[in-house]
């Protein structure tokens, strides 16, 4: 599966954040993972080489970048996981998405990427490649709570993701208990604009009425820069 769209993110105080739950709950429709309007959580594990590719890509500005995560939603149970190649060019995104189960993303985190082999499909081919040709490894897991509200025209998604948090020693994916340690201020919140061809005016009042700049938001990298090990990292 395969999706191209434009990618915008703000950060947000909590006052902002209700002010914006407010008004787009009468213009845009509660995403169906938001059960009884209440967020739901979301659990990535990036990947990246040994000399951190991926991460030197944002910090140095490079126009191209990439990332690589497993996905999982609500702590995940016996759900099939989403593993997904995240492009980026400008406030452009790129991703390619493939499936795979909760044992054969387990057998990945071991480091047992040849389970990959046997899907035939091209996404996880790409991400075998990438993962033995430049020693990917996992480096760190990114958790938060996620509300979200939708729109069939231009497929829009907007996103409002609180409690940031992180772990770089204990990257089991699927544990229920994982010493998550909090990545940015409390209180504040990363919103995100995601949509195909057009962004409708009445939707970017509402954006604009906020105050608030766009800015370029890195959940990995907010993670990988909370626990640096190396002071480039700063950047």
């Amino acid at each position: 599966m395969q999706s191209k769209r434009h990618e915008l993110k703000f950060y947000l105080n909590e006052i902002q954040s209700e002010r914006s739950i407010h008004q787009l709950n009468s213009l845009m429709d509660v995403d169906a993972y938001c059960k009884n309007q209440q967020s739901y959580r979301v659990r990535s594990l990036y990947f990246d080489s040994y000399d951190d590719e991926c991460l030197y890509e944002k910090q140095s500005g490079n126009l191209l970048r990439k990332k690589i995560r497993l996905r999982t939603y609500d702590g995940g149970g016996n759900e099939p996981v989403k593993f997904e190649i995240k492009r980026k060019q400008g406030q452009i995104v790129k991703k390619d998405v493939a499936i795979i189960t909760k044992e054969e993303a387990e057998q990945v985190c071991l480091g047992n990427f040849s389970v990959l082999l046997n899907k035939n499909n091209a996404v996880l081919n790409e991400i075998y490649t990438t993962f033995v040709t430049k020693l990917y490894k996992p480096k760190v897991i990114v958790e938060y709570n996620r509300t979200a509200f939708v729109l069939p025209v231009s497929n829009i998604r907007v996103t409002l993701d609180q409690d940031l948090s992180s772990n770089i020693n204990h990257l089991d994916l699927f544990s229920p208990v994982n010493s998550m340690m909090p990545v940015i201020l409390e209180g504040k919140q990363i919103l995100e604009i995601k949509y195909d061809d057009f962004f409708p005016g009445y939707l970017k009042k509402v954006l604009s009425s906020l105050s608030s700049e766009r800015m370029a938001i890195s959940k990995y990298t907010l993670a990988r820069r909370f626990h640096k090990v190396h002071k480039w990292e700063d950047n």
